[in-house]
């Protein structure tokens, strides 16, 4: 596992970036430029639809903004590069269940 921080503009941007997402797959006419973006990559040689991507960033923001209190013991735990004692084992599994609950695994 890893310990991510992001800068909370960080954050704001990616989910930014998954809010304009959702307004081009809905059609929106001010996303006309993205619109022919989506079109370019859905024929492309890796073709990504939008909604492949839209789940895929969805995962990835869920993954960033969890905020249950396992999350700071871990990341306490991982930070401080202590012993792994039963309540960061214990932590680390309230994350992975978490995730899994949001599709994130």
């Amino acid at each position: 596992m890893y310990l991510l921080a992001l800068p909370a503009w960080e954050l704001e941007h990616l989910w930014g970036v998954l809010q304009v997402l959702r307004r081009v797959r809905a059609g929106d006419p001010q996303t006309g430029e993205l619109y022919e973006l989506r079109q370019e990559l859905e024929q492309g040689p890796l073709p990504c639809t939008v909604d492949q991507c839209l789940v895929d960033l969805q995962r990835v923001v869920a993954v960033l903004i969890l905020d249950i209190p396992a999350v700071r013991t871990l990341a306490t735990s991982l930070a401080l590069g202590g012993p792994r004692d039963a309540a960061a084992h214990q932590a680390y599994n309230e994350v992975q269940a978490a995730w899994a609950a949001l599709g994130a695994l």
